[in-house]
């Protein structure tokens, strides 16, 4: 399932913010839980690594994940906020995603680039 658009507000060679518009009816909620939606914490890390494909450009192998939190319930309708930055030199893409009232989940992927 593809992630959906973003409105992208910052971006340079290795980081990224992008703003995303989230509804209940949308794919992403369903089947996670029935009568309770919540963006499930799979979905969040998977759109991490594909939106860093698309907009830096590069193809990344995952292999494992660092310090991962998931601090508050991502529900509908809501407008997240991600921040992305990739370092090379410790091959990992860094994340953060916001509420407008804090941090909802942040942490590391570990990746390899591939050509």
């Amino acid at each position: 399932m593809q992630p959906p658009e973003p409105i992208v507000t910052q971006q340079s060679a290795n980081q990224f913010t992008l703003t995303l518009a989230l509804q209940a009816q949308d794919p992403y909620f369903s089947g996670h839980f029935d009568g309770l939606p919540v963006l499930a914490g799979v979905v969040q890390l998977g759109w991490v690594v594909a939106y860093a494909e698309r907009l830096l450009g590069r193809r990344y192998k995952f292999l494992g994940l660092t310090s991962n939190k998931f601090l508050q319930l991502v529900r509908p309708p809501v407008t997240l906020q991600l921040s992305v930055q990739y370092e090379p030199e410790h091959q990992r893409l860094k994340f953060a995603y916001s509420l407008p009232n804090g941090v909802c989940s942040r942490g590391a992927i570990n990746v390899e680039e591939m050509s």
